[in-house]
């Protein structure tokens, strides 16, 4: 059974990209779900991108070639929340 990947993303406009901010492997990944979840933050499965994301450390930038998949996931955050920024 492959072993579960999480990563926490955030963006702030005055940043050049988008930020990993939490990462997890195992039951570590398993935890940043849940409190994702008890926190209502919103939770968007991509084993694929949870994998590459999972090998940055947290505050690193989220190099060029992820930018779209990333950004189809604050699309569905922005969506999801309805608001007029992403916070």
């Amino acid at each position: 059974m492959k072993e579960s990947k999480a990563a926490a993303l955030g963006y702030d406009k005055d940043d050049p990209a988008p930020k990993v901010l939490a990462r997890g492997m195992g039951s570590s990944a398993d935890t940043l779900i849940r409190i994702a979840k008890q926190s209502g933050v919103p939770v968007v499965e991509s084993s694929d991108l949870a994998d590459s994301l999972s090998a940055f450390k947290p505050f690193d930038f989220v190099p060029e070639k992820y930018w779209v998949a990333v950004a189809e996931i604050f699309k569905f955050v922005y969506e999801t929340r309805g608001c007029d920024e992403l916070h």
